[in-house]
């Protein structure tokens, strides 16, 4: 298996529908935040970016994505490049087919917003539907055909692709070279690839822990040259990530409403909750039970 697929499963990453439908009038909307990945695909007609990001507003066409990621510049989608309305208060939501432009909006929650894992991706990702290539471009297609047909499960069925469209969205910010350091960009050399894919896919064996050796034999490379180029790219060393990587996945976990902080130890190997308590603030600053309550 690739590294990508098992750390979109092990962190349990999926996409939320806010909004299929039309948008009229002197709408804007204002989806700004500091814990999701925002999503907007245009479905119909235009409308326009506010953002210090780019010096004039970014004109969003039909067919067009873009993603916002927590560390994104706050910004505004205006019917309008020229005027910026105050408030959404004159927006009015309509049937798809009833409206100037249509959007598909949705949010990713992340647990670590602030992890170099998602710091390293660009804080704002704009795809044109002439820049998709063709996967990426027929599911948007897809995500399109569904939002304007209003069919019995259709915000289901959106919702399911747009899974899938985040983990292309990534996939082709990695091809296109749009990514410089950390996990993602780790992922283009095969030999980290290998051991990424090891280490997202089973954190836990429950034969025998992880060693820097075996790891290096499964991966076809030397000790100094996994460990450097982990380094270099990721910031930490390979064992070093085992334990990042492991700690993120409990940051998830404890996310969720019917996790409590005992289970979520147990569940990561940790002998105690004492233990596993000691090794989460040391990563995150903070208790689990403090965490998981924020």
């Amino acid at each position: 298996m690739d590294a990508l697929t098992p750390l979109i499963n092990g962190l349990n990453l999926h996409a939320k529908l806010v909004y299929s439908g039309g948008v009229c009038g002197r709408w804007l909307m204002d989806h700004n935040s500091e814990t999701s990945v925002w999503f907007h695909l245009v479905s119909k007609g235009q409308g326009f970016v506010h953002s210090k990001r780019w010096q004039t507003p970014l004109a969003l066409e039909n067919g067009d994505l873009i993603l916002f990621l927590p560390h994104a510049e706050r910004h505004f989608l205006s019917y309008s490049a020229e005027h910026l309305p105050n408030t959404d208060e004159d927006t009015r939501m309509t049937p798809w087919l009833d409206g100037d432009a249509g959007f598909v909006c949705g949010e990713i929650e992340l647990a670590v917003p602030r992890s170099l894992l998602w710091q390293a991706l660009p804080a704002e990702i704009v795809i044109r539907q002439n820049q998709a290539g063709n996967v990426l471009a027929r599911l948007i297609e897809l995500v399109i055909d569904e939002a304007s047909c209003q069919r019995i499960g259709s915000e289901s069925v959106i919702e399911r692709l747009c899974d899938s469209l985040f983990v292309l969205v990534i996939r082709y910010c990695i091809e296109k070279g749009l990514i410089r350091e950390g996990v993602f960009a780790a992922m283009q050399d095969k030999r980290l690839a290998v051991a990424l894919g090891l280490i997202h896919q089973q954190p836990w064996q429950p034969w025998q822990p992880w060693t820097l050796a075996e790891l290096c034999t499964r991966a076809g490379a030397s000790k100094s040259v996994l460990s450097e180029k982990f380094s270099a790219l990721i910031g930490h060393s390979p064992i070093g990530y085992l334990t990042v990587w492991r700690l993120q996945i409990a940051a998830h976990w404890l996310i969720e409403p019917n996790m409590s902080v005992e289970r979520v130890a147990e569940r990561c190997g940790y002998e105690s909750v004492p233990a596993f308590s000691k090794a989460f603030k040391r990563h995150f600053g903070m208790p689990p039970g403090e965490f998981r309550r924020g």
